[in-house]
Formats: structure tokens, sequence, C-alpha cells
């Protein structure tokens, strides 16, 4: 243990950085990769959409055990391929200073764990590093090796990255502005490959004849890296260099293809239109991003630009895309890090007692040295990010409201406009029903239709959302909250009630239940149980039948259900799911399954002639879709004119004349926004929709019955 701990701290002495100098690194870096991570929030945000970040922890869990073990052993064998090529390059060499396989081994693990640590793959350095103070191999040499295996890796790299130049044209979904951007990432490439193989000996023979007398350290370090790159190419290794860099390369991309995959299968990611190919995109392209000179902690932010960059423009949702791949690249990086912590006590463990760098001294205390001021600027990064960070994420950030939203306050409708008042002739008659707060806590609401009369049907402490009228209009159903406030966005402490509207009797109908429905007939009222259950109830029989179930037949495990509808016609439960991304889906009682898009409130028309959402697109954001039966075109509805053009909650009446709503100015919080009831004659203009309610507080679904 002690020879270890020794060994240890030889080793970090050698580098000549001193902790100060490390923590401004951690610090800057940290600091960067948290401001990328809260742009792509902020990207999330502006869309509309909904993230809850503890699905990165729900998919990887999700993962299964056997295909992370067949990772581990992909990686394991990237390494020992990766150390045989090195081992080529050195036997290529006419020198003394040849590390064994084994050290070999141990040292590229550890540089595969560091590589991806700091930015530009400046982690590269520790390979050279390790090989100079632990096994004596002059830094010129150690460089050298490590730029032809890289060149190595590029030459193989070009016709991957023409590819995916080409991806447009082959690729539905794919913007045709990627070819020129394909196009230049090869040529930089091919320059790359030109300067590290031509460049730098060039650089080398002019700087001997010219360089003054302070240059010749450099040039002595130049010469030393030209004579190795000369001895390597008299041997002709290059087509086993070639030949060892393509099937890393394909190992390499098939153990995060497999990954990749596993990631988009679990908690419902799964979106059939990807196809391999599409796959290696985002991964080439999340691998070139972390390799930008772009100075992010472990490649977090870089590495997720590439990928999102790729799955957003196949039409991904943005929360998907940055799940997914934050995902890939934590589940990568711990294998990696593992992997990386193993060989590098082994290589403790083999390394000599005394340790003598050897060779050049090109790397010096000089290169690291530390400037009390680049901590402070590095610490103020890092607090620049963090808040960056903490306030996009809580301005996406949808869940459980602490405390109740404000009441509002009435307001007075203007005397003249087109939807400030009604006559008998502009609306039909029957009455709505809504879930408003303007009396303290939301309560259930009646609105008498054409006059616009209020009553107050409900008076209970806790939060009522949710009404549905029966098919006859005699009775209502409703969820009411466990606890005196509970945000409609936690489906789990709630009830279910029934009330009688000519008594004015309630009765309980179930428990940890919300999100009623009823059926066709009447006969029956549909409803979510916790965040995984869709549950068919027989009123005659007080008999409750679970129709689906999370984990059960084609429908992933750990996704929840959301505000599910039922059509008996067609025996098809229309559903969003929530889990590592959103999905809205039909699911059939025989299993199958049909993706829908992705949106929410999916709401089967009264006939089930046609499906209908809420979805971003809109004016503000949010307007309603429309999608026929037997269909997969999803067509635009209905987008009210600024600037109540937010839509949200639309319930269609049961002879599909008149669609009710709610509508807001752009707030989307379901139980704070100021949302306003409207009533849209279906097939008219937008402009003819009649605002129903004048109340700042919030007015949320409504439903809707004509006499």
């Amino acid at each position: 243990m002690s020879r270890t701990v020794r060994l240890v701290s030889i080793l970090v002495a050698s580098t000549n950085i001193p902790i100060t100098r490390l923590a401004t690194r951690l610090l800057y870096s940290a600091g960067f990769s948290l401001a990328l991570l809260a742009g792509f929030l902020h990207v999330i945000a502006t869309r509309g959409e909904e993230v809850n970040l503890t699905a990165v922890y729900e998919a990887l869990r999700g993962i299964p055990g056997a295909l992370i073990g067949l990772f581990v052993l992909i990686q394991l064998l990237v390494i020992f391929l990766r150390a045989l090529r090195y081992q080529v390059i050195f036997r290529a060499q006419l020198a003394l200073e040849r590390p064994s396989f084994r050290q070999l081994v141990f040292v590229t693990g550890v540089r595969n764990m560091v590589v991806d640590l700091l930015p530009a793959r400046l982690g590269e350095l520790v390979f050279v590093l390790m090989l100079n103070r632990g096994c004596r191999v002059p830094v010129a040499r150690g460089l050298a090796v490590l730029t032809i295996s890289l060149v190595a890796d590029i030459l193989i790299l070009v016709p991957v990255i023409l590819v995916m130049g080409l991806l447009p044209l082959a690729l539905t979904g794919l913007t045709p502005g990627l070819i020129p951007a394909g196009f230049a990432l090869c040529g930089m490439t091919v320059a790359a490959v030109g300067i590290a193989w031509k460049g730098l000996p060039w650089l080398a023979t002019q700087l001997d004849r010219r360089a003054p007398d302070r240059l010749r350290r450099v040039v002595q370090f130049l010469t030393d890296f030209k004579q190795v790159l000369d001895q390597c190419l008299q041997q002709s290794i290059l087509m086993r260099l070639l030949l060892l860099s393509v099937v890393l390369r394909f190992l390499k991309y098939y153990g995060l293809y497999l990954l990749f995959t596993a990631v988009t299968g679990a908690a419902g990611l799964t979106v059939p239109a990807l196809n391999a190919l599409q796959s290696l995109a985002a991964l080439v392209a999340s691998e070139a991003a972390a390799s930008l000179p772009i100075p992010a902690l472990m490649g977090f932010g870089t590495y997720e630009a590439g990928g999102f960059l790729v799955l957003t423009l196949l039409g991904y949702s943005a929360v998907m895309s940055l799940i997914t791949m934050l995902t890939v690249h934590i589940a990568a990086q711990v294998v990696d890090y593992l992997l990386g912590c193993g060989c590098l006590a082994l290589f403790f463990l083999i390394v000599p007692r005394q340790v003598r760098p050897a060779g050049s001294k090109f790397l010096t205390a000089r290169v690291f040295q530390f400037r009390y001021w680049a901590l402070v600027f590095a610490g103020a990064v890092f607090a620049v990010g963090l808040v960056l960070i903490v306030g996009q994420y809580d301005r996406v950030q949808k869940g459980r409201s602490q405390l109740p939203p404000p009441v509002g306050q009435a307001v007075i409708r203007p005397f003249e406009s087109p939807v400030s008042h009604w006559t008998d002739q502009d609306l039909p008659r029957g009455w709505m029903v809504w879930s408003s707060n303007r009396f303290g806590n939301h309560d259930i609401l009646q609105m008498h239709l054409p006059n616009g009369r209020i009553t107050r049907l409900t008076q209970h402490p806790h939060s009522e959302y949710f009404p549905r009228i029966s098919p006859d209009g005699r009775q209502l159903v409703f969820a009411r909250s466990r606890e005196a406030w509970v945000s409609q966005r936690d489906p789990v402490p709630w009830n279910v009630f029934l009330l009688d509207l000519e008594s004015g009797r309630e009765r309980q109908l179930a428990e940890f239940a919300t999100s009623p429905t009823w059926s066709e007939d009447g006969d029956r009222v549909y409803f979510q149980r916790g965040t995984d259950e869709f549950v068919e109830l027989d009123l005659a029989s007080g008999r409750e039948r679970v129709l689906y179930r999370a984990g059960e037949g084609r429908i992933p495990a750990r996704v929840e259900f959301s505000r599910p509808s039922y059509n008996l016609r067609r025996t098809q439960m229309a559903v969003t799911w929530r889990g590592a991304r959103r999905m809205t889906v039909t699911v059939g009682l025989d299993g199958n399954l049909r993706p829908i898009g992705q949106g929410c409130q999916l709401t089967w028309a009264p006939d089930g002639g046609f499906l209908y959402w809420v979805d971003h697109g809109g004016l503000m954001q949010n307007r309603i879709y429309k999608q026929a039966r037997g269909t997969d075109e999803a067509r635009p509805w209905l987008d009210l004119p600024v600037p109540y053009s937010h839509e949200y909650f639309p319930r269609l009446s049961r002879d599909g004349r008149y669609l009710v709503l709610g509508a807001s100015r752009g707030g989307h919080e379901h139980d704070v926004a100021d949302y306003e009831i409207f009533l849209w004659p279906v097939g008219a203009r937008p402009e003819r929709a009649i605002r129903l309610t004048w109340h700042t507080g919030n007015d949320s679904w409504p439903d809707l019955f004509l006499q």
C-alpha cells in the first residue's frame, strides 16, 4: 500500500501541475459545461416542451444488465486492440525504449478515461506523460506514436464523415444544408492529416536551419519527432495500422450503437423511424463535437450538442434528444472511468520503484504556469454556468407546485368587441362546466348558456379538476385532491367523485384515481390510477377492471400515463406517455400500438371518427391538431388569433358542432397561467371563437353539454 501511494505521488509530482491549477481547470470546464447544458434547456423551454432530468436516471436504470456487460467487453477489446496498434508502431522504431504490451494496455485504459476529461482531446497527452514517467519513453517518441495512431483514426473517419455529409441525399428529414458542411468537415480532416504527417517534419527542418538558440529545445523535439515518423514509414506498417483502425472504429461505434439502442428503448424512448445509419450519424456528430477545442468538463455539453443537432433534424423532440445523448454519454463515461481507474491502479503496481523522466524536457512546469487571477476567473465562469442551468431548469421543470396559484380578479368585458358579448343567436343552448380558482381553491363551476349565469357546483377545501359531463347531462365526474393543494401534474393523490346535478349529492367512485371520462353509453367510467394503470369502472356493479398497465403487452415499463381517453367503439386508448420522453399513442386491447405524435391531451372525438390533441407550433406556441381515423397525417385544426393563442384543454361537444377550450397569452403552467375559456363553432374562422370567461385566475378543463 505504501509503495502504491509513493508511486502515485511520484506520478502526480512529475506532471508539475499545482493543485490550484487543477482546481482552475475543473472550475472553468465545469462552468462551461453547465452553460452549454443551460443552452439546451433554453431551447426546450422556448419550444414549450417539458423535461424532468430524473428521466436520465430512469433511462440508465432501464438499460439491461446483459447489454452493459457486453458493452464492457467491447470496451475491453477496444483497449487491447488499441494497445496492440501502439505496439506495432513502437516495434517499427529503431529504439530500445519499448514498453511491454502489458504496460501499453494499462496506459491505454487510462488514456481512454482521461481523453474525455480534457477538451480538444488534450487528455491524449496523459498517454505520453505516463510512457515518459513510468516507462522511460522520450516525450518526442511518445508524441510520434500518438500522432501516427491519430492519423490512422482520421484516415478511417474520412469516409465515415463523408457518408454523414451525404446523408441528406439518402434520408428524409435531414436538411440539404448538411451536404456542404459534410464536405467541409472532410476537407478539414484531410488538412489535419497533412499537417500532422508532413507539416511537423517540414517545420522541424525549417527551424533546424533558421531557429535561434532559444528555440533549440523546440527544434530538438521536432527533430526527434521527424526521426520517429521516418522510421515508421520505412517499416511499411501502414496497412496493418489501417486494418487495426478499421476494427477499432467498428467495435467502438458498434458498442455505442448498442448502448444508444438500449437507451432509446428504455422508458418508452423508441422511435421506429430511427435506423442504424441515423443512429451512427448522431454518434459520430457527438464524437466530433466533443473533439472541438471547447473547455467542457468530460465533454458534457459538447458531446450532447452533436447528437442533439442530428436528432432534432431527424424530427426528435428537443427533450428526447437531450435525454438520449446525455444518458448515452453518462453510461459510456461510467464504463470508461471504471476501466480507466482499474488500469491506473494496475499501472502503479508494475511501474518501477525509481522513476526518472527520459528524453526531451519539452513538457515542463512552464507549460502549466499558474496565475491566481485565473482561479478567480474560473470560479466566476462556474458560478455563471451554475446560475444559468439552475434558472433554465427551473424554467422548464414541471414538478409539483409548492403553493396554490393566486386567486386573481374579475375583468370587466369591453362593450364593443366581437368576442366580448353574445346573443341567443351566437351561442347554443346548454351549459358548460370547468375548473376555476376564482373563489380560492379550484372548484367546479357551471355556466348556463346563452345567458352566461355562473353556478358554483362544489365548495370543498381541496382542489377539484377534470370535470366531465355524463352523456345524458344529469351527472358529473371529477377528481378531488386528497390534500389541501395538489398540482394537477401530480397524478397520484386524487380520488374520483360522482356528482348528481339534480340533487347536488356526490359520492366517491375510486381512490388514488384521476382524469375520469365517460363511456359513450354512460354505464361506465374510465380513469387513471396512479401513474401506470387505466381502469374501467362499471357503475351498476361497482366492479373495476384494469384495461391497460405499464409493463404489460407492448406498453413499456416505467412510463407514466397522462390524460388517457378511451373509445369503446374502437376499443382503443389514446394516451400520452411520459417517461424519458413524451410520446402520444393509441393502444388497442389486442396490444396493437400506434405512435401519433409528440403532443398531449390526446382525445377521441365522441363518435370515434378522429383524434385531436394539443401540440406546439402555433402563433403563441400551442395549437390544436386533428387526425382522421385510419390516416397518419395530422393537420392543424384551430389556432386562435393573438393574444389568446396558446391553446389548451380542448373538449368537443357530443354532436361535434362546438369546441370548448382554454387559451392564454402564452403562459403554459396548468395550475397558474391565466387561461380563459373560449367556445369555437367547428369549421368557422378562428376569429369567430367566443370568449366565455373574464377573470385573471386560472380557468381550465372545460366540458360542454348542449340541449
